[in-house]
Order: C-alpha cells, then sequence, then structure tokens
C-alpha cells in the first residue's frame, strides 16, 4: 500500500474535525461578544441593589395551599418535557401567522386563516388575551362573524364603562339627556311626548345625593327600555345613509351612546329584553361603516358576537345585521334583517328569499310555525314572539334498544319493510291539504317510501317548533340561499298610540322599500318573494315600479324576480275595510285597512298592471286562500279578511285551505303544501341557475379553447416568417461574402 493511501484516512479525520473545531470556536466566540456587549448595556448588579441583610418571608397557615402548589408543580414538570410543550408553542406561534395573515393576505387566504383561529380550541386565557389585544377592528368584526369564535378574542368594555356598570347611577337619566340631545337638532312630537311623560314631573335630588328620582310607577330597567324604543324610533325616522348628513347620530356619538349602550349590556347581562332594546339602536347606528372602530373600542363587536350565537331568532338575526354593516360586506338599513345564513361562509348564495309580512304583523311572527295561539281570537294589539305556544315533544325513553347493533339494524329493516307495505295500499293524510286547486301543474304523488318518511318527517317537526319556519326549515331542503325578512310598521286599528310619520299608504311603502333592497344588493341574484296579506300588495307595486324604472340596480329587482307567493293577499281588496258601521266602531279601522276597499280603483290599476309586468318578465305566481273566518277580539267577532275570489291573483297556481288568516302563512310540518310549493319552486329556480352556469361555463370553455388554438397558430406563423426571415438574411449574406472574396469584388 503506497503512502498516499495510507494517509487517506487520516486527511479525513483531520478534514471533519477541523470544520467542527472552526464552528465550535467560532459559536463560543459569537458567544463570549455577546456577553461583552450585554454587560456593557445592562447593570448585573441592578438585581442587588434592593437586596436586604435579612429575607423575609409570607406565611399562608392554610393546609390545602401545599397540596394546590404541590399539583400546580406536578403539572408544570409534566408539561416541559414531551409534545405536549411542543404543540403548545406550534399552536401559538401558528395563531400568530394566521393573525398576519388576516391583516396581510389575499381575500381567500384571509377566510382560510380566520376559520382556522375559530377552530382553536382549549387556549389558555393569555393567548386569547394577547391576541385579542393585537387584533385590529376589521379582523375582529370579521372572526366575530366567524362560526365557533372564541369569545376570549375580543377585548370587554374599557375599565371605566365597567366601572360605571357596578355603581348605583340610573342609566335613564343618561338616556333621557340623549333623547333631549337629538330633541334639540331634529325635533320630533313624539319624543317631546316620551320626555312630558315620564321625566317632566322627575326633579333631581340636591347635588350633594348621587342619585336622582325615578318615576315610581316604573323599575329602572323598564325605564331604559322605553328611552332605548324612543332613541330608535328617532334613529329611524331622521337617520341618513352618509355619517356627515346624519346630524342624530353625530349628536349621540359625542354624547358617548356606545359607552352607555355596553354599560347596558353589562348591568343587564343575558337579559331578554334589555338585549333586544340595545341591539334596535345598534343595528342603526351600524349603517355607518366608519363606527366600526367605536364599536370595537367600546367591547360591542363582543357583545355581538355573543348574541349572534343565541337562540332566540330576533338576537341573533340583529347582531348579524350589525356585524355585517360594520363589516362592510353588505348594508342592511332599518327595517330589513338577515335571517340566513347567520355567519361568514365561502359559499355564494345563489337566490335571495325575502319575507313580506301583513298587517299587525312582522318578521319574527308571521313567518312562525302553526302554534296553539293561531287558532285563537286576535286582539287589536300587536302580537310578539312570547305569544307563541307550543309543546315540544319529549324523546321516547321506553323503546327498547339492543346492545347488538346488528341485530338493531335487522329489527329496524324488518319494521320498515312491514310499515312500506301496508303503506302502500293506505292513504296518508298530512297537515294542510287544499280543498281546492286550480291551475295546479303538477301534483305530489307519494310512494310507500315517501309516505313513511313524510310521516316520520312530521312528527319531527311536531316536537321542534321554529319562529321562523323560512330560515330553519329551507336551508336544511335548498343550498345557497340568503334568507331576508322586511319588516314595516301597521296597525289593525285607530285604538293604538302611533307615529303620524309611520302613516304611508302602499306606493310609499314600496318607494321606501326600493333603496333599502337596492343597498342590500338584492336583484344581483335570483328573487323569490314571500308575502302574507298586504305585504303582497306592496310587493306587487314595488316590482312594478322596478320594471317601470330608468335605474339598472333598481330594474334588476323585477328581472331577477323569478316567483311571488301570495298568503291570503286581498288582490281585490277586502271585506274588512267595508265592515258594518257597528263592527267598525268597536274596531275602529286605521288607514292601512281603509286602503283595502274592496274592489278599489287603486288595488285594481296595481292588479292590472302587475299582471301585464307577470306575464312580460314570466314570473311564476302561487296563491293561497283562506276559507275559515277569524275571530277578532275578545268578543270573538268572526270576520273573513280576504274572500278566495280576491286571494285568486287569476293566473298561476292557486290553492284553498281550510285555514284562517294568520294561519295561512303558517305551516304545520314541512309536509304542508304551504311549505313543499316554496321548496319546489326554490329547487327549480337554484338547478336552473346551475345549469346557466355550467352552460355559461361551456359558451367560456368553447371560446377559450377558440381563443388558444388561434393563439398557438399566430405564434406558428410568426415561427415561419422569423425562420423565413433568417433565411433571407443568411442568404444575403452569402452573397456578400460570395462577393467580397471571388472575382465579383474586384470588377
Amino acid at each position: 500500500m503506497s503512502l498516499k493511501d495510507r494517509l487517506k484516512p487520516l486527511l479525513k479525520i483531520f478534514k471533519y474535525s477541523s470544520i467542527v473545531g472552526g464552528s465550535a470556536l467560532l459559536i463560543a466566540y459569537h458567544f463570549k461578544q455577546t456577553h461583552i456587549r450585554i454587560s456593557k448595556i445592562v447593570n448585573p448588579c441592578v438585581l442587588d441593589a434592593g437586596k436586604k441583610c435579612s429575607p423575609e418571608y409570607i406565611y399562608i397557615d392554610d393546609p390545602s395551599y401545599d397540596a394546590a402548589m404541590k399539583a400546580e408543580n406536578d403539572r408544570e414538570n409534566k408539561q416541559t418535557v414531551g409534545l405536549s410543550r411542543i404543540w403548545k408553542s406550534l399552536k401559538y406561534s401558528l395563531a400568530w401567522k394566521l393573525l398576519w395573515l388576516c391583516r396581510h393576505g389575499s381575500k381567500e387566504q384571509r377566510n382560510i386563516a380566520l376559520e382556522q383561529l375559530a377552530a382553536f380550541k382549549n387556549n389558555k386565557s393569555w393567548d386569547c388575551l394577547k391576541l385579542a389585544q393585537a387584533f385590529d377592528h376589521d379582523t375582529a368584526v370579521l372572526l366575530a362573524r366567524t362560526r365557533g369564535a372564541d369569545l376570549r378574542y375580543f377585548l370587554p368594555p374599557p375599565i371605566h364603562v365597567r366601572r360605571a356598570a357596578l355603581t348605583s347611577e340610573l342609566t335613564s337619566f343618561k338616556l333621557r339627556d340623549l333623547l333631549t340631545a337629538v330633541q334639540g337638532v331634529n325635533p320630533h312630537g313624539c319624543i317631546q311626548y316620551f320626555l312630558t311623560k315620564y321625566f317632566f314631573n322627575v326633579q333631581e335630588q340636591p347635588v350633594e345625593v348621587d342619585v336622582p328620582n325615578k318615576p315610581d310607577s316604573l323599575t329602572e330597567k323598564e325605564l331604559c327600555i322605553l328611552c332605548l324604543d324612543g332613541i330608535h324610533h328617532h334613529l329611524s325616522l331622521f337617520y341618513q345613509k352618509s355619517y356627515e348628513e346624519d346630524v342624530s347620530v353625530q349628536t349621540l356619538m359625542k354624547l358617548g351612546i356606545l359607552p352607555c349602550l355596553a354599560e347596558l349590556l353589562l348591568r343587564y347581562h343575558n337579559d331578554i329584553d334589555m338585549d333586544i332594546a340595545v341591539l334596535k339602536v345598534l343595528t342603526i347606528l351600524s349603517i355607518h361603516k366608519n363606527l366600526s372602530k367605536d364599536f370595537f373600542q367600546n367591547g360591542l363587536v363582543r357583545d355581538l358576537s355573543r348574541l349572534l350565537r343565541s337562540n332566540d331568532v330576533r338576537l341573533a338575526s340583529s347582531a348579524a345585521v350589525s356585524l355585517v354593516n360594520i363589516s362592510g360586506e353588505f348594508l342592511f338599513r332599518p327595517g330589513l334583517y338577515l335571517l340566513y345564513p347567520l355567519y361568514r361562509t365561502p359559499v355564494q348564495y345563489t337566490c335571495d328569499t325575502l319575507l313580506v309580512h301583513g298587517l299587525r304583523g312582522g318578521v319574527f311572527v308571521t313567518w312562525r310555525q302553526r302554534d296553539k295561539t293561531c287558532f285563537k281570537p286576535i286582539g287589536i294589539l300587536e302580537v310578539s314572539v312570547s305569544d307563541a305556544d307550543c309543546n315540544p315533544c319529549k324523546e321516547n325513553e321506553t323503546e327498547a334498544k339492543y346492545y347488538d347493533l346488528d341485530l338493531q339494524q335487522v329489527l329496524d329493516d324488518i319494521i320498515e319493510i312491514e310499515e312500506e307495505s301496508l303503506l302502500s295500499n293506505m292513504e296518508v293524510v298530512l297537515h294542510d291539504l287544499p280543498i281546492d286547486a286550480k291551475r295546479e301543474t303538477n301534483l305530489n304523488k307519494f310512494t310507500a317510501k315517501k309516505k313513511r318518511n313524510a310521516l316520520i318527517q312530521e312528527e319531527e317537526d311536531k316536537c321542534s317548533y321554529t319562529f321562523c319556519w323560512p330560515k330553519d326549515w329551507l336551508p336544511k331542503d335548498c343550498k345557497n340561499l340568503r334568507i331576508l325578512g322586511i319588516n314595516y310598521w301597521s296597525s289593525l286599528s285607530e285604538w293604538l298610540e302611533h307615529c303620524p310619520l309611520q302613516n304611508a299608504d302602499i306606493s310609499t311603502r314600496a318607494a321606501e322599500l326600493i333603496p333599502k333592497l337596492v343597498d342590500a344588493e338584492v336583484g344581483k341574484k335570483n328573487v323569490v318573494w314571500l308575502t302574507h296579506s298586504m305585504g303582497g300588495l306592496i310587493v306587487k307595486q314595488l316590482l312594478i315600479e322596478a320594471s317601470e324604472s330608468s335605474n339598472t340596480l333598481i330594474k334588476q329587482i323585477s328581472n331577477c324576480t323569478k316567483a311571488i307567493f301570495f298568503y291570503s293577499t286581498p288582490h281585490k281588496g277586502s271585506a274588512l275595510a267595508t265592515m258594518p258601521r257597528a263592527a267598525a266602531a268597536v274596531l275602529w279601522p286605521s288607514q292601512d285597512v281603509k286602503q283595502l276597499q274592496e274592489n278599489s280603483p287603486l288595488l285594481l290599476d296595481i292588479h292590472k298592471d302587475f299582471i301585464k309586468c307577470a306575464e312580460r318578465y314570466n314570473w311564476e305566481t302561487i296563491s293561497f286562500a283562506e276559507t275559515l273566518p277569524t275571530p277578532v277580539t275578545a268578543f270573538k267577532v268572526p270576520i273573513h279578511f280576504v274572500e278566495p275570489n280576491s286571494a285568486d291573483l287569476g293566473r298561476g297556481m292557486f290553492y284553498q285551505l281550510p285555514l284562517d288568516h294568520l294561519s295561512i302563512c303558517k305551516p304545520a310540518t314541512r309536509q304542508s303544501v304551504l311549505y313543499t310549493t316554496v321548496l319546489d319552486v326554490l329547487q327549480r329556480v337554484i338547478a336552473e341557475d346551475v345549469e346557466l352556469h355550467k352552460s355559461n361555463n361551456y359558451i367560456q370553455s368553447f371560446i377559450d379553447y377558440i381563443l388558444w388554438t388561434t393563439r398557438l397558430k399566430i405564434k406558428a406563423i410568426i415561427e415561419i416568417l422569423d425562420e423565413a426571415q433568417s433565411a433571407e438574411r443568411l442568404r444575403s449574406l452569402e452573397k456578400t461574402l460570395l462577393s467580397t472574396f471571388t472575382d465579383d469584388f474586384w470588377d
């Protein structure tokens, strides 16, 4: 073996040892330099300055303290090693990276980051608080609208608001000052009447007494709710879309209305009446996007996210409207309620479903599932959700269950086969079957299996009551929907106190509703209307005006309308407006009722113009008529609000059902014809939209293919031309060289 071969292992060892040693020396040098620099900046003896000669101890004479400290120490020791600590540190760093994406990423990245942040569970409180301090107001609002987000991600109200909520100071007098201020900038008789009624005789105590008197007939909570209703009433009448022009909101913001509302939510935590009153004011304030930072700084984003998760549809819908408005995604003016989807979703909706109630109705009352109160005599006062009466079914706990799952499945299959064979020879009678039908295009024929499923589903719907059946039922059976509720003030009798500015005819209500729908971007997707009673007349007038408008955004509402459902709409008037004098003296019909005179020229003109528009735009129309009288007042006066001949539009499907005026828009279950017809139309509208989208995609793909092939051809032609030009240049160069080195050059 040569000397060179013998030295090779030694050289390799020397090579690696020099690399490792050099690296170690380099690291040691940097550590030393870092230590020297830190020693020059920080005095190492600074901690010894506060040391005393004798140590001081705090002695805790509690036997449970030692056990608690030992358990905490053991827990910390267990977490110092292993994968748990590594995973927590990784999750913590990931949360900060997701937060960075929420601020600086694209729209798709932001959506993914928000979903991942909301999916984090079992976080430490200090982790959530650090993230909450780092959130900006835009990110916090978007996260509040994300399903499952931890409430600890949102900061509570400021410390001065929390301290004020713990004092005995009366908040009603703060609200009184706010009402007095807006009365000064926009005087209104209702506010003056309210202040005179509740605060005129209230004298504040001398300065040395902290708490002034309040009216003895009302509690502090009741007076605060009345004040909030007064502020809401004033803002709903005088609000402006532009913040610079909204003098009332500017005045309230300068006087600190948001801290006052946050204080009320703290004082009356989880009080549903106070939450509703505060939310009504917040929904109007939220139309100004520039106030989102003020919402965030006063801790209201946290409260809105909390109320968004409420089972009460009134709280959840109002909170969703406020969050959507301050996020800037849509603009829902007063009177519009977002019913579905309440949370952010990456899926784009393809159809708008709009709910318009009738006289003495509301979004959260008219569209509830049928209950016992629907058959009771109605009064002249407004109804509320609390008037509903339902008996949810209890689960059958006595049903036999087997531990062997396979045996249980076999027994269930045997029962299903027996029931289907029995149902195939039986007629199944479901709820809300029509007693008469006209112009019906298709009949629902149930097979044995469908009959069984229908009966099972009917029993389930009886046991799970809903206060808004379009919100809770339609998304289960139909995807990609946006459901909006439209609210307007109406009355049945003049016995009720009401604002004179709220009286309006059908044309005025339709004209006021159009800009609200445009701001909510209604008309960009397909539209299906569900209307009850006078709401159908308002929608008819609205669609007529939209079809005649020169504004493209308004005209799109009529262009995108696909179907309208009329639940007992008095197309030709109602007998309620022409009742006998004795009955009219008892009821004292309101102006809303008086404009529904039978064979009124106004109603007949609206009807004639609507039929023309429906034929021109090919709108699908479905009408339902009541056949039972509705008992009114405690005297149970039977009144047939809308006769079948008036409820019949004259085109489209028409059903007569054995129901009264209040029950005609309230299906008992999802097997009711009142619901199945709506579902059938929506499924067809969405299916047509999907097919159109696919055909458009095919057309776009075909166009892209043609452009691609054309681009390739042009590129090939250019390459051929380039090759020809280069060949021509070569030939000219060759000729030049030949002429240079031949006799032609000398010639």
